[in-house]
């Protein structure tokens, strides 16, 4: 190219210059001879058309450090996704599925279809991945809220910026806020009511509006008889089916439904059973013992965590009818596990020593078996035994609601 057209490219308002470099694409060298001059950053002139055409082919990582760049790159790349579904494809490309769903769960409008979301849900999604797969863990409290006279907070329910936290006979409700004035996040309460003794509370897949209220039914209470009420697959009956089964015994101990996968969990003290759409009168369960001290359950990850009298470890496949014991989970300091909640690749755990830890899982065997190498954090509380977790993590907030019997903490998580 000679110079009159190098001259005729600088011309042109709309081109960028692209430094190579600051996407880390440039090789260095690390000669002794070269440590002390000056980098030599090679610059690319392309015109626009032709760069919205190579963003298409950068993952998500890469589009996110390109529109940091300049203003410019930041238009290229916004005209680039304004005309190819790049969010979606970043998404089902680099994220396993159930991640996925765990994300639009805490951050979407249930009553869409997951066929129907659209870019601007898997922009979201793909953004918070990447902050949750940040190494370093930093901590705020944002509020605590000491309950005296109850008998232990028996479930917690985030939905968007609202937290739930339910005992025996008595709920609350709070609110996170985010302060105008300082930027920085605090915790109120909103309402208080009583709630049927020994209630199942657990947050609506599929809310409705409330013909009286014109409020969406967020909250709904699971019942306790044999008969499953499940929104997700009313009958005419509204029930799954009508068979007494000998080993479906036992209190109901936690309910989990999910929009998206359109599965629900009915969990008993010795028994438990999922349920879909298709072939909803097959019966699909397992019997264990062990199901009264329950941890943890997901729908999303196929997963019912408990533990057993001498608090070893026990993880249900719970579509694959399969049961896997771990006796020495965790070190000694910690006694035991108390509470557990798994959100993406992030096992977060509660002991009965008030540790707080947390662990990246890379495959189910990390799960199994929790290795020092993938511990993300530990720091000790002072509220005691944990016995609850949930997490909220809706718009730029993202923060950890952790129970012990008197006392809830809002932990915000940088």
């Amino acid at each position: 190219m000679d110079d009159s057209s190098c001259r005729a490219w600088s011309d042109v308002d709309t081109v960028e210059t692209i430094s190579l470099s600051s996407l880390d694409i440039t090789s260095r060298v690390d000669s002794p001879k070269q440590v002390n001059q000056k980098e030599n950053i090679h610059k690319v002139c392309l015109p626009p058309e032709l760069m919205e055409k190579i963003v298409c082919y950068f993952d998500g990582k890469t589009l996110l450090k390109f529109k940091q760049l300049s203003k410019t790159c930041d238009d290229i790349a916004n005209n680039a996704l304004r005309y190819n579904k790049l969010w979606k494809k970043f998404c089902l490309k680099e994220i396993p599925k159930k991640y996925l769903i765990d994300l639009f769960t805490k951050q979407c409008d249930k009553t869409v279809p997951f066929e129907l979301l659209k870019d601007i849900h898997y922009e979201t999604a793909y953004k918070k991945w990447v902050e949750w797969q940040n190494p370093i863990f930093k901590f705020t409290y944002i509020g605590q809220h000491d309950f005296l006279g109850l008998n232990g907070v028996i479930k917690i329910i985030c939905h968007e910026l609202d937290v739930l936290i339910v005992f025996s006979n008595f709920m609350y409700s709070f609110s996170v806020i985010k302060s105008q004035s300082s930027g920085k996040h605090y915790v109120v309460s909103s309402y208080s009511k009583c709630c049927k003794s020994d209630a199942l509370v657990v947050l609506n897949p599929r809310p409705e509006i409330n013909e009286e209220t014109g409020e969406d039914n967020i909250f709904i209470t699971c019942r306790e008889k044999h008969s499953n009420l499940c929104p997700l697959h009313s009958t005419v009956n509204e029930i799954h089916d009508g068979i007494i089964r000998e080993h479906y015994t036992g209190k109901l101990v936690d309910v989990d439904m999910n929009f998206y996968t359109n599965i629900c969990c009915w969990v008993r003290e010795t028994w438990y059973e999922w349920h879909s759409n298709i072939d909803s009168n097959v019966i699909k369960g397992h019997l264990c013992p062990h199901l009264s001290f329950l941890l943890f359950t997901s729908v999303i990850h196929g997963l019912i965590i408990s533990r057993n009298q001498i608090n070893s470890i026990l993880i249900h496949g719970i579509y694959k009818d399969t049961c896997i014991i771990s006796n020495s989970w965790l070190k000694k300091k910690y006694l035991g596990a108390s509470a557990i909640y798994l959100y993406t690749n992030i096992l977060f755990i509660g002991t009965l020593t008030g540790f707080l830890l947390g662990y990246r899982l890379h495959c189910m065997d990390d799960l199994i078996t929790l290795k020092d190498k993938n511990m993300l954090f530990e720091t000790k509380l002072d509220i005691g035994q944990i016995n609850m977790f949930d997490i909220i993590d809706y718009e730029d907030v993202k923060t950890l609601v952790v129970a012990s019997t008197k006392s809830v903490l809002w932990i915000k998580i940088h």
